[in-house]
């Protein structure tokens, strides 16, 4: 759930509706087609990650997957920040979407696996609550971008991320990062 709310806070207003428009039209120049553009990169991106695991699940381990997609999927972002044309940030966002996907299936799966037959109506709405981190990361993007910049802000989430994803990693690794913890069962 942790991380759930923590990707929701850093790495989807980088690419949601959220910062996004600003870097189509302050950073690339570009008008809605090209900020179109750039959404469609990270959803096909997404679509392809999302049909990856559904044909190689069974041979992942959920918990480890999600932390570890997690941590790049905040790199890739992080590189996203500094590309110089719209052609090079298209196929990084493809490939963010793609560690999304890598993240976000795994964690639900994850979920449902470790939450009893009973509960996990319960699990998956109370995960559905996770998407408040967004408009908390969206809230504090905005001042931030007008006071220090954009690049340092999105830089800031990123590295923000990856160093909640280690930690999330290290404080649950008997039950996420473990190959026989019950994160990982498959």
């Amino acid at each position: 759930m942790w991380l759930a709310y923590l990707v929701n806070m850093t790495a989807f207003p980088i690419t949601s509706p959220g910062l996004l428009p600003y870097v189509a039209r302050d950073i690339y120049h570009m008008n809605q087609t090209g900020l179109g553009t750039l959404v469609a990169s990270f959803a096909t991106g997404a679509l392809l990650g999302s049909l990856s695991v559904s044909y190689f699940g069974k041979h992942i381990r959920p918990g480890r997957v999600m932390l570890v997609a997690s941590a790049i999927w905040h790199a890739l972002l992080l590189v996203f920040i500094f590309m110089p044309t719209p052609d090079m940030g298209r196929v990084v966002l493809v490939v963010a979407g793609f560690t999304q996907s890598l993240s976000m299936v795994p964690l639900a799966v994850m979920l449902l696996n470790v939450a009893g037959e009973r509960f996990r109506g319960r699990v998956m709405g109370v995960r559905m609550l996770a998407i408040y981190g967004m408009p908390v990361g969206l809230v504090a993007a905005g001042p931030l971008v007008e006071r220090i910049g954009y690049v340092p802000t999105a830089s800031g989430y990123c590295v923000l991320g990856i160093l909640l994803t280690i930690a999330i990693a290290v404080y649950w690794r008997a039950d996420i990062w473990a190959p026989d913890g019950p994160g990982n069962r498959r």
